[in-house]
Order: structure tokens, then sequence, then C-alpha cells
């Protein structure tokens, strides 16, 4: 089976879920967890300091936590299957290549994204009643915070271009990170996250000391008082909006063309035999 059927595709995703539930359910409870107890420590250590003050704090570290817990769950995109009993029940779905491998995307992409904002929720949300119960505090969510601290800051300027670059530029860079980890996931059975952010930490790292080494800006732009009165998009913008998702195709390709490569017995580091015949 070549073709992708959506009524197959359903199916097989169905599987997928019910077959991680259990470890993804100990995820999003531990997460759960220790949201509950890390805002209890943040309340704890701030006593005298105004509601507002700590929920601010406490959004400012979970948002960090929560991107940090998702490009995690990205990377560890094929770790339950690792397991022989799963890998060779996955691989002998009737189902084609690309369904089996989009069930696995959307649920690292959709369902765990949900999942970890589910499970902050809850957390905070315990610790509203816990503290409601125990001190007689009124309920102050901080989900309104975490949001705002997660919606990406962009300049106010009077230029489209340089306005929609900036959001474009943006949403082109998560889809490469993504799809980095996707690529870092399916390639790698142990230490995926760790290793797959080293080396987008020095890609990233190299790209800009080739800027700095060139004199070359993404974005220019002049202020007085506070307000932009030029803002101008360097060519480097659009050469990074052409090419990475280029780059992200790429990843993807290869991220595929390693699943498709996928054996019950693999080697211990990688799902890929890069020295087969």
């Amino acid at each position: 089976m070549n073709n992708f059927n959506i009524c197959r595709f359903g199916k097989t995703f169905h599987w997928y879920l019910s077959v991680i539930f259990y470890p993804w359910l100990m995820w999003t409870i531990g997460y759960a967890l220790v949201t509950f107890f890390g805002e209890w420590l943040f309340w704890y250590f701030h006593k005298g300091q105004s509601s507002e003050y700590i929920i601010d704090s406490i959004a400012g570290f979970f948002a960090v936590f929560i991107v940090i817990g998702l490009a995690v769950g990205v990377s560890q995109i094929f770790s339950d299957i690792n397991k022989n009993a799963r890998r060779e029940a996955f691989l002998m779905l009737p189902a084609s290549n690309i369904e089996k491998y989009l069930s696995a995307v959307i649920f690292v992409t959709v369902i765990w994204t949900f999942c970890t904002f589910l499970s902050f929720a809850v957390g905070d949300t315990a610790r509203m009643i816990f503290r409601s119960l125990t001190y007689g505090e009124e309920w102050v969510s901080g989900i309104p915070e975490l949001l705002d601290h997660m919606t990406p800051r962009f300049n106010d300027t009077s230029s489209f271009s340089y306005n929609m670059m900036e959001r474009t530029l943006l949403a082109v860079i998560i889809l490469w990170v993504h799809s980095a980890y996707v690529l870092g996931g399916t390639l790698l059975r142990k230490y995926s996250f760790i290793l797959t952010s080293m080396v987008i930490i020095l890609v990233v790292a190299l790209f800009g000391r080739v800027l700095m080494y060139f004199e070359i800006s993404i974005f220019q732009t002049k202020w007085e008082d506070n307000v932009c009165i030029d803002a101008s998009v360097g060519a480097m913008a659009y050469v990074l909006v052409v090419v990475l998702p280029l780059l992200a195709c790429f990843n993807y390709w290869a991220s595929y063309h390693i699943f498709k490569g996928f054996q019950l017995i693999t080697n211990k580091w990688t799902n890929y035999d890069f020295f087969k015949r």
C-alpha cells in the first residue's frame, strides 16, 4: 500500500493513540504535578510579594518549561515503539508508510501540544484550589499570563513589509526547528533531544558568527524617544524565508525516508543503517 487513504489513516491514528496512551498519560500527569509543586514553591519563596508579581514569575518560568517540553515531545516521536513488540505491531499495520508516519507526526505536534498546555492548566487549577482551601486566597489563574509570555513580541512599525517579514520569519524558524527535532527523533534512538538540541544550537551559533563577521543585518531599525522612525528588511531575511522552508522540507523528507527503512532489529543508537548495501 503506497497510496494515502483518509479512512485507513484515521484507523491507524486511532491505533497509535491507543498503544501510546498510557505512557503519554503518565507524561501529562507528571507535567501537571511538576506545575503544581513548582507553583507552590514560587508562592512559598515569594511570601510578601503581590500575587500579580508571583503569577508573572510563574508564567515566565513555565513558558520556558513548556517550550522545552514541546521540543522533548517532538524529539521522542518514535521512542514509544522502540520495543520490539510495539515496533513489530506498528510496522505490520495494514496501512501505508505515509499514514503511519503522519500518525506519529500529528500526535507529537498536535496532541502532545494540547496535553502539555492541559497539564499546566490542571496543575495551575490544583494550586488555586489548594491555596484557596488552605489559606483562603482568591483564585488567580496563571494561564492568561502564560499565554502573554508565550505570545511573540514584534516591533510596532509603520512598515508593512517589515511587520509581515518579522512574523513570516518567526513562522519559518519554528517550522525548521520542528523539522529538525522530527528528524532527530526519527534517526536517533537515544538522547535524541539532547543531541538534536546541540546540533541546532551549534548551527545557530555558527550562523550568528557569520552574520557578525560579514556585518550582515537581518532587520534594521532606528529609534528616537522609544519611537521607531525607520525600519527596513535586510536581504538576509528574504534568504532565510526561502532557505529555511526548503531545509525543513529536506528534514521531513529525510525523516520519512529513514522511517520507511525501519527494521524490527536495528542499531542501538540509530534507526538507520548508514553502511547497508
